[in-house]
C-alpha cells in the first residue's frame, strides 16, 4: 500500500516535520478544487487500485482490505462503501443511485456482502467521494475528475460517466469510514453553509451535462427548493438568521449563473504515474484490543489504549457512565477508538431508550458488536 496526500504548503511542512515526507507521497495543492486535487493524486498514485478518502474522515481498520475485495472480479471498474456520520454509529450514506438532476435515491442492498451492478444511463450507482476506489486504468480512460466541479458533485459526475460507459460498479457495505464535516470557508463544522456558490455552480454544470434540455429548468427548481428547505431548517434551529438566508440565496444564484457558463477543459491522466510505487511499510497487527472502563477510570485506560496503539494494535476503549446517554463512537487523535455513553443507553438507534444490564454485560455486548462490524477478532483486555 502507498499513501498519497494532496494538501497545502503549510500541511506539507507540518507532515515533513513529523517525519512523513519519506514514508508517503506528498503532493502540493493550494487551489481550492476537489476535482483537481483528486486528479493530482491519481497522477502521483502508482498502484493498480486508487482509493479516495477525505481529510475529515477516518477509515475503520479493515476498510481498504474489504474495499479491495471487490476488485477480485476483473470486470469491476469501481467500488464504494458505507459512510457513518458524526456519532460514529448511525449511517450518513449507504447505497444510493443518482439521476440526471443530481438527486440521490436510496438503494436496498444486503449489509454483509458485496453487491455488483451494471450501471446504465438511467441508474448510476453513486460513488461516495470519501469512500470509493477505482482501477487506475479506468481513471486514465475516463480522464479523471472534471475540474468544473470545484467542491460538489465531482464524484457523482464520474458515477454518471461510468454509467454511460456501461461499467460494472460494486457496493461494499462492510468497507466503512467515519465522516465528520470539517469547518471550511464554505461551511461550519456543524454543516451550516457560509456560501452556496460552488454548490450552485456544480449543480448547473451537472444538469447541463445530463438533463434533457426540457428538464433543466425543473431540475433547477427542485435544487432551489431543496436548498431553501435546508436554509429554513438552519434558521429554525437558530444557526442562522433571516439576513444570512438572504445572503446565501444570492450566493446560490450567482453560482448557478457561473456554472452555466463553465466550459470543459482538456485534461489527460497519464498512463504512467509520476513516480514509482512507495510502499508504506508500517502495518497494523490484526488484533482488536478492547478495554472497558467506567468514566472515573478514563485516564488510566486511555494510557493503556495509547500503549496498545503504539504497538500497532487496534485499540478500542468502551467508556460507560451510570446513565442512559446515547452512545458515540469516534477515533481519538491519540491513536485509539473510543465508544462512550451510558450503561443503559442505546448504541444502535433501533434499540430501546433504556436497557437494564450490568456494566460488564454491556461492555461484552458492545465488544461483540464492534468486532463484528470491524470484521476482526477481538481480544478482551478486561472489563
Amino acid at each position: 500500500m502507498e499513501v498519497v496526500v494532496v494538501t497545502s504548503d503549510s500541511a506539507i511542512q507540518h507532515l515533513t516535520e513529523l517525519g512523513w515526507a519519506e514514508r508517503v507521497k506528498l503532493v502540493r495543492m493550494n487551489e481550492e478544487n476537489i476535482a483537481v486535487a483528486r486528479n493530482r493524486g491519481i497522477c502521483a498514485a502508482a498502484g493498480e487500485i486508487v482509493a479516495f478518502i477525505d481529510d475529515d474522515a477516518v477509515p475503520e481498520p479493515a476498510w481498504l482490505y474489504l474495499l479491495l475485495q471487490a476488485f477480485e472480479q476483473p470486470e469491476i471498474a469501481a467500488a464504494t462503501g458505507f459512510t457513518l456520520g458524526r456519532n460514529g454509529i448511525s449511517y450518513q450514506w449507504k447505497a444510493e443511485t443518482i439521476d440526471a438532476s443530481g438527486i440521490s435515491h436510496a438503494l436496498s442492498v444486503p449489509d454483509d456482502q458485496i453487491s455488483v451492478f451494471q450501471s446504465s444511463a438511467s441508474r448510476a450507482i453513486k460513488l461516495i467521494g470519501t469512500n470509493m476506489a477505482f482501477r487506475r486504468s479506468v481513471l486514465v480512460e475516463m480522464n479523471g475528475f472534471d475540474p468544473r466541479y470545484r467542491f460538489y458533485l465531482d464524484d457523482s459526475d464520474l458515477s454518471m460517466r461510468l454509467a454511460f460507459a456501461g461499467r460494472r460498479v460494486a457496493i461494499v457495505p462492510m468497507a466503512r469510514v467515519h465522516h465528520a464535516y470539517a469547518a471550511s470557508g464554505r461551511r461550519s463544522g456543524t454543516r451550516v453553509p457560509k456560501t452556496l456558490y460552488e454548490i450552485g455552480a456544480s449543480q448547473a454544470v451537472f444538469a447541463g451535462l445530463y438533463c434533457h434540455p426540457t428538464d433543466i429548468l425543473n431540475s433547477e427548481q427542485i435544487f432551489r427548493k431543496t436548498q431553501r428547505t435546508r436554509l429554513l431548517r438552519h434558521m429554525q434551529s437558530g444557526a442562522i438568521g433571516p439576513e444570512e438566508v438572504g445572503f446565501l440565496n444570492v450566493t446560490m444564484n450567482d453560482g448557478l449563473s457561473d456554472g452555466k457558463s463553465r466550459r470543459a477543459t482538456t485534461r489527460t491522466i497519464p498512463e504512467k504515474p509520476e513516480s514509482a510505487f512507495r510502499a508504506l511499510t508500517e502495518s497494523l497487527i490484526c488484533e482488536v484490543f478492547h478495554l472497558g472502563c467506567r468514566f472515573f477510570e478514563r485516564k488510566l485506560v486511555a494510557q493503556q489504549a495509547i500503549d496498545a496503539a503504539s504497538a500497532n494494535k487496534i485499540a478500542i476503549v468502551i467508556e460507560l457512565s451510570p446513565t442512559a446517554l446515547y452512545h458515540r463512537f469516534r477515533y481519538d487523535d491519540a491513536g485509539y477508538w473510543i465508544q462512550s455513553g451510558g450503561i443503559w443507553g442505546r448504541s444502535l438507534r433501533s434499540q430501546p431508550l433504556f436497557t437494564v444490564c450490568s456494566f460488564s454485560a454491556r461492555v461484552r455486548a458492545e465488544i461483540r458488536r464492534i468486532s463484528d462490524e470491524f470484521w476482526l477478532d477481538a481480544t478482551d483486555a478486561g472489563t
